[in-house]
């Protein structure tokens, strides 16, 4: 996948209505979720066939733009039925979506999709993405048939929110799809505050068969995408499931639990993030153990990320979800690569593992 590297060290939809209940209060029938498909025509809701998420057509979010469908000569098995329209923003150098009904104060996960499919002929675009008056990424087009998401972990500010496109003159910008989803913990993505959100830079199932995992196995609709392993590494999963104690805010689903990698041959798991000069990143590592180790055995780590020590003696819990996190700050140097590896202690019976990981960018908020 883009955004990181491994080395040796190294549709159909569905038409339902929505009760008043649910139109006056800006969700979908699963709480706390506003799930819209941009480019929609008509005003009647549906239900996504592989997800089950209800989707609103997007008029009563925005005012401005232009509905287009897509060359289905683009669209692949696996490309989202959200990809199948879009809204295009000719005019105005800025176009935003509104959406009321939020928590201030509370965290949000909020993902835009964009795919192109060469619905007018012009296969590369870029445009800025912003939350409110805050850059929150850049859009870059380059593939029209391959659909790209951008994510955000963000405190409420206030009792909405508006997502909006900006205009760089380097082609029309256009969104396919804008979700919203209620994080409704404190105590989960403890690094997200009131001045601090974090992009998305990758978020991984270690080990996973060639499907991506989300809602209805992710409560909070994350989508935990499959990496293809490399021969260094072993694929291992767990016949049993893996269970969340009381209390883990990050409910990582149990079929992304249930698969991790191992390496190969050695006691060393490694792998590399290019990332950009004077940004935070935040890591967020997640493990269990298959194997019921008897007293005499075990299984435990370190963690170094650039040969320094960021977590010690690592050791995860049979078939019970645990965590890590990391913060890296990069020195001021042009280009920085973060090595992280997970090495095996003296005393450890087995190697290391790593069932899943996400890594963020931190974005400061004005």
């Amino acid at each position: 996948m883009a955004g990181y590297s491994c080395k040796p060290v190294p549709k159909m939809r569905s038409l339902i209505f929505l009760g008043f209940l649910a139109v006056a209060l800006g969700v979908n029938a699963q709480q706390g979720f506003v799930s819209i498909d941009c480019g929609m025509d008509g005003s009647t809701s549906y239900n996504d066939t592989v997800t089950g998420i209800t989707y609103d057509p997007d008029a009563k979010y925005i005012n401005s733009g232009v509905n287009y469908k897509v060359n289905k000569a683009y669209l692949k098995t696996a490309t989202p039925v959200q990809a199948e329209t879009l809204r295009s923003f000719p005019n105005g150098s800025r176009n935003c979506y509104t959406i009321n009904g939020i928590i201030q104060g509370d965290k949000y996960l909020i993902r835009g999709l964009f795919f192109h499919g060469n619905y007018d002929g012009l296969t590369t675009v870029a445009f800025e993405l912003h939350l409110g008056m805050n850059f929150w990424q850049l859009v870059n087009i380059t593939e029209p048939s391959d659909p790209i998401w951008r994510e955000i972990i963000t405190v409420a500010q206030n009792n909405s929110f508006s997502v909006c496109l900006v205009n760089i003159k380097s082609g029309t910008p256009f969104i396919s799809a804008l979700e919203l989803r209620h994080i409704d913990s404190t105590d989960v993505y403890i690094d997200v505050n009131q001045t601090n959100s974090l992009v998305l830079y990758v978020r991984v199932n270690m080990g996973a068969a060639a499907q991506d995992i989300r809602y209805p196995d992710d409560a909070y609709d994350r989508i935990w995408r499959f990496y293809i392993t490399p021969p260094v590494w072993s694929d291992i999963n767990s016949s049993q499931p893996i269970q969340t104690s009381p209390g883990d805010a990050f409910q990582v689903p149990a079929a992304v639990m249930a698969t991790a990698v191992t390496p190969a041959n050695g006691t060393s798991l490694g792998f590399f993030i290019g990332t950009d000069t004077g940004v935070v990143y935040y890591v967020y590592m997640h493990f269990a153990e298959f194997n019921a180790l008897s007293q005499t055995k075990s299984r435990i780590f370190d963690v170094f990320v650039n040969d320094e020590l960021k977590a010690s003696s690592v050791k995860p819990e049979y078939l019970l979800s645990t965590h890590i996190s990391l913060s890296l700050t990069s020195a001021l140097r042009t280009d920085v690569t973060y090595n992280l590896t997970l090495n095996s202690t003296s005393g450890s019976s087995f190697p290391p593992i790593l069932n899943a990981i996400e890594v963020y960018s931190a974005l400061p908020l004005q």
